[in-house]
């Protein structure tokens, strides 16, 4: 079985505790479920979750998109990297 190649992180900050802090615990978890299936790939939609669900998915969102974005840019920079070093345009 293949390891999967994909960013496996995103950031958390201190000032979401708010938004966070200010929902019920189940809200704060559908939120949270969300954030997690986001980021495995699936589609959020804001009529599946209550409001305030939604509000906690949107607080991490932006981080999550922010995660898969450096990923992406260190995968691209690995290659030229390895290109440079070894000479191999077809890793670009």
């Amino acid at each position: 079985m293949s390891k999967l190649k994909r960013a496996t992180w995103w950031k958390m900050f201190y000032h979401q505790r708010a938004v966070i802090e200010s929902v019920s615990d189940n809200d704060a978890g559908m939120g949270l479920k969300a954030a997690f299936r986001y980021f495995d790939g699936e589609s959020i939609q804001a009529e599946d979750l209550t409001q305030a669900a939604f509000t906690v998915f949107c607080v991490m969102r932006p981080y999550i998109d922010e995660s898969r974005l450096d990923y992406e840019n260190s995968v691209k920079n690995g290659r030229k990297g390895s290109a440079t070093r070894w000479g191999d345009d077809s890793a670009l």
